[in-house]
Formats: structure tokens, sequence, C-alpha cells
């Protein structure tokens, strides 16, 4: 299977060559808004997303409608630096992001210092150009597509189906073929959907919050076949806006597993009741409460409650941090009953 994930590639690096990486490379770091690089600029780097979201436009103006997202670890302006040509898209940021960027002058001395990053751009490319083969090939015949999630891209398939305007469903099985996630499009706009326990648009959320699914995917154009398994409230936010925010999502989440010991850690409970902070974000409240009457019962470690609560793990951990931050909670962690502040 391809390792897609740059920080991934980073970790089979000696300490010789990631110092290396870090001298041929600098990191920029731009507000909302900003343009990375317009149609015709000189290809003279590739960059790489250390943070954020960014989005490629067809053609030069700021004003025209994005046409794919790009997060954490993905890579741009790859074929235009090792080919130097002149810029094709537009890009330009949907939130404040950190870019790795790899100036072209840099390119000779990286290959003999790093050889090993240079076959890993060219497996991202053989990657990307078999995805866009495949997919392009699907589209020709009604958007019949299907395949292991190990050589798609999740958000490239849901971002073909937007496009494309299809009606249909978007199934995804577990590696055991157990149906575990559906979602129904109507010409390209997801309208209800499921993934595992969860429902509607915290479904959705859930769905792009792992960087990486195991298991297949199908999306059938047509009328939805599996209607009886989807137990949904209607969606109707703006696909690509939701898209967005699940990616934005992800880097939060990894964020807050990482401070509170990757679900492993235990809450208690603090307080004899929950009073919501005046201050707390309104939304989180009622997922606070939920996780407050399990807390109740007893010690839950966070990697449970994800089960037993009716929303994504973003917002649970959210939820947690804030009642840990107002003292209603500790949270012990691995092998320790210390709070973590």
């Amino acid at each position: 299977m391809l390792d897609r994930d740059f920080f991934g590639f980073c970790t089979t690096l000696k300490p010789l060559e990631l110092k290396a990486m870090g001298k041929l490379s600098e990191v920029r770091h731009l507000n909302e808004g900003e343009i990375v690089y317009s149609p015709g600029d000189p290809g003279d780097a590739l960059y790489i997303i250390n943070r954020g979201v960014v989005e490629v436009v067809q053609g030069n103006t700021s004003q025209a409608p994005a046409e794919t997202y790009l997060s954490r670890g993905d890579i741009f302006g790859d074929v235009e630096a090792l080919t130097d040509l002149a810029r094709k898209h537009l890009i330009r940021t949907r939130e404040p992001v950190s870019l790795q960027c790899f100036p072209r002058k840099n390119f000779a001395e990286l290959a003999g210092r790093v050889p090993s990053f240079f076959q890993y751009l060219s497996e991202q490319l053989a990657f990307r150009l078999s995805q866009a083969r495949d997919l392009t090939l699907a589209q020709s015949h009604c958007l019949e597509l299907s395949g292991r999630l190990s050589n798609f891209d999740l958000v490239t398939i849901y971002q073909t189906i937007v496009n494309s305007s299809q009606t249909g469903e978007l199934r995804i099985s577990n590696e055991n073929s157990e149906l575990i996630s559906a979602f129904y499009f109507e010409k390209g706009r997801p309208r209800c959907g499921q993934f595992e326990h969860l429902t509607g648009e915290e479904a959705f959320s859930q769905l792009f919050l792992s960087e990486a699914l195991p298991g297949t995917f199908s999306f059938s154009s047509g009328d939805r076949r599996v209607s009886d398994w989807i137990q949904s409230e209607g969606i109707t936010r703006n696909p690509e806006e939701m898209l967005i925010n699940a990616l934005q999502g992800r880097d939060e989440l990894n964020e807050l597993k990482h401070r509170m010991s990757d679900g492993a850690a235990t809450l208690h409970g603090r307080k004899p009741n929950l009073a919501w902070p005046a201050g707390a974000l309104t939304d989180l409240q009622p997922v606070a409460e939920q996780i407050w009457k399990f807390v109740c019962r007893g010690p839950v470690t966070l990697s449970s409650l994800f089960r037993q609560c009716s929303f994504c793990e973003l917002k649970i951990y959210e939820a947690v941090d804030e009642l840990v931050e107002s003292q209603h909670l500790d949270l012990s962690p691995v092998g320790g009953s210390q709070k973590i502040a």
C-alpha cells in the first residue's frame, strides 16, 4: 500500500536527512484569503501543507469557485516545479495555513542528500495520475465508482460526486465487507447519511475526521438502494462548506488527542452538578450534557465516549476540553491519576 502521508514518510528518514530537509526548505505562514500563486507565475517551488486548508481554483480570478480542496500533508505545485513550467491554477488559502516550501533551486542538492524524497514525490504523482484516470473513466460511465480506500483519497471521491452533480449513494464497508457508512446524494449534494451510529451532519464530520479509513467504497448513481439502512435527518448545508469544516477539524482533533493521551485518558467527575460556563460555545453544551451523564455513572475513557454519544469525535474532545478547563472533570492520563491542565 502506498504511504500517502508526508509526515509518515518523514518518520522513515535519518536525523541527517531530516536536518537537510529543513535546511533546504522554508516555512511560509499565510492568512485566510491569501494567494499562494496564480496562473502564469513561475513554477519555482513545490509546497506541502503543514496545517490548514487551501483551494485550487481554475482560472486567474480570486472570485472563481474552488475546483478542489487540499489539507494537511497534501502536496501541490510539484508538477510545475519539477518540469519548470508556469503555474496553471490559482491557489488561495481558506484559513490560516503553514506551508513547507521546497524551492526548485535546491532540488539538485536535496536529491543528493535525501534521494528518497524524490522517490516519494514520484510515487505521489503516479498515485494521483492513477486516481485521475480511474475517476475520469468512471465519470464516463454514469459515475459508477468502486475500489479500496487505500488506493483512493476519500476527499477526491466526494468532490468528484459533488462536481458531477450525480444522484446516487456512496457506501463504505469495512475490511469484513460490513457496511459502516452510506450517504445519499441528490444532484451532487449530500442529503442524508450515516456513519456507524452517527447520522446526518455528525456522520459527515466523522467520515472526514479520519485521514485514512480501511475497507472499500462504492458509488452507484440512480435511486437510493439502502434507504432502510440510513437512519438520518436531512442534510441542508452547502457541501463545500461542510467539507472545509471537516478538514479543518482534522488538525484540531489531532492536537486535542495528542494533549489528552489519544483517547486512553480517563475522565473523573469533580463537581456535583454541571453548570455550563457563560463564555463557552453554546453549540458544545448538548455534547457536554451527554458526556456528563456518562461520567456521573463512573470513570470513563475518552475513546469509549464516542460509542455512547451522538456527536462526532471532534465535538466530544472539544466539550471535554471545556469541562476540564472549567474544573468539572479531571482527566487522568494512561498510568497516572493527575489532572491534565
